[in-house]
């Protein structure tokens, strides 16, 4: 199976998508795709994901904010209890 730049940018940046996804979701991942497809720093983005470099990406890609608002709704904290 062939992954696509924002599966492999996903997967980067340790981002999975929710499943099964709501509709407002469902949007927003279909968005997201379609800016992915019709990006010009296709190559660019190629080149920076052979690299892993995501810091890179995240100057020039449409979807960055919307990757880093991904992995920021998966993110756990833990609460620190004072000593």
């Amino acid at each position: 199976m062939n992954e696509s730049r924002l599966q492999r940018l996903m997967r980067l940046r340790g981002t999975v998508a929710r499943r099964p996804l709501d509709a407002a979701e469902a949007r927003d991942a279909a968005a997201a795709t379609h800016r992915c497809l019709q990006c010009p720093n296709q190559r660019l983005c190629d080149e920076a994901l052979a690299a892993s470099d995501a810091k890179g990406l995240s100057l020039f890609c449409p979807n960055s904010h919307y990757v880093e608002y991904l992995r920021s709704r998966s993110l756990e904290f833990c609460a620190v209890k004072p000593a």
